[in-house]
């Protein structure tokens, strides 16, 4: 039995002669790094600098995943499941998706979740756009074609049902992280309380016993397809002849597509941004579904239900408000998911929609 290492430091040539493809087992040193501050909040990220005896070939430089370092991490990614979901998805998708992928090179995990361990291709030649500073309009756009692509391929047919390692939204774990969020409630308002909108902050408190029936709502109404869920910059790769790469895939979910726009116009542009150009990309997304042949499907529904995803992220952020960033440009990362999903539920008067739902 191959032992999974904890963590990158653990990971030795022997055991990547052990694990890496045939044409790869001639791996003669290794060092690695981490890959920056603000990386992998999840789990550890690093880059492995590969050297091969004489004779032997492969890339000069993979990516090691494992746990996040950080207890309280783990557990989060344990009771949601999140690791095992990133394992099958490199196991038993990544050769039939629309969208590209890195390659993995190989994947393990124990029966309880941790430890554990991928290792996949660095894509080179890229552009990784700050978090931080948020996304341009036009990047944004590329993001959400891909997306639609991504989306429409999966909604609502027998290849989406048939991954039965992907939750539905609704799912048991999801549900009832409503008690994790009341248990966190307290210190999410002691911390933010004075930050976000107050009226905002109490529509969350009202939403939080009744999150479980909402997701039932929710997966009821159909539309339903594979969501990458982590939709943020830092988990696309700009590269030449404007290809997209998309990485991180613990979080992937079946929902509504419109789960991964909300996310990324919440997360992943500067408030102001979002609000100039929102409905621009909005239409930009919903005309790439109707493009690649989603039909029953008209802005106005696109539009309630990314809504209805912003009201979710709000609760999420309760959820990870807590977590460890790991360092400063982290826990910056963090703190802009707050104060931008709050903003946009504020410009969206969510207390109002929500109340229209019977939520």
């Amino acid at each position: 039995m191959t032992l999974i290492p904890n963590s990158v430091s653990e990971i030795t040539v022997d055991w990547l002669n052990s694990v890496l493809p045939a044409e790869m087992q001639g791996v003669q040193d290794m060092q690695w790094e981490d890959l920056g501050e603000g990386v992998g909040i999840l789990g550890e990220v690093s880059r492995l600098h590969l050297t091969y005896r004489e004779g032997a070939s492969g890339p000069k430089t993979i990516i090691a995943k494992c746990q996040s370092p950080a207890p309280e991490n783990i557990f989060l990614c344990q009771v949601m499941g999140f690791y095992f979901r990133e394992v099958n998805f490199y196991q038993k998708l990544t050769d039939t998706l629309p969208v590209k992928v890195p390659r993995c090179y190989y994947s393990d995990i124990s029966g309880d979740g941790i430890p554990f361990v991928l290792l996949i291709e660095e894509i080179s030649d890229i552009t990784i756009l700050d978090q931080i500073k948020g996304a341009d309009v036009e990047s944004t756009k590329r993001v959400f074609s891909e997306l639609a692509k991504l989306h429409a391929y999966y909604w609502e047919s027998e290849k989406l049902y048939a991954l039965d390692w992907l939750p539905p939204m609704n799912n048991d774990m999801y549900k009832g992280s409503s008690a994790l969020a009341a248990e966190k409630l307290p210190a999410f308002k002691e911390n933010w309380g004075d930050i976000v909108n107050s009226g905002v902050l109490d529509a969350v408190e009202r939403f939080i016993p009744n999150y479980g029936s909402f997701l039932d709502w929710a997966v009821s109404q159909g539309n339903q397809t594979f969501t990458h869920t982590d939709c943020r910059c830092e988990n696309y790769l700009f590269g030449p002849n404007s290809e997209i790469t998309i990485i991180d895939f613990q979080l992937a979910t079946r929902f509504w597509g419109v789960w991964d726009i909300s996310n990324w116009l919440s997360a992943s542009l500067t408030v102001e941004t979002r609000r100039e150009h929102e409905e621009e990309l909005v239409a930009h997304y919903h005309n790439q579904l109707l493009a690649n042949g989603i039909i029953n499907y008209s802005m106005d529904q696109c539009w309630n239900d990314l809504k209805a995803c912003l009201m979710m992220q709000t609760f999420s952020q309760v959820i990870v408000s807590d977590l460890d960033g790991s360092n400063e440009r982290g826990n910056e990362l963090l703190a802009q998911f707050i104060t931008r999903t709050f903003s946009a539920a504020e410009d969206h008067d969510l207390p109002s929609f929500m109340k229209s739902l019977g939520f």
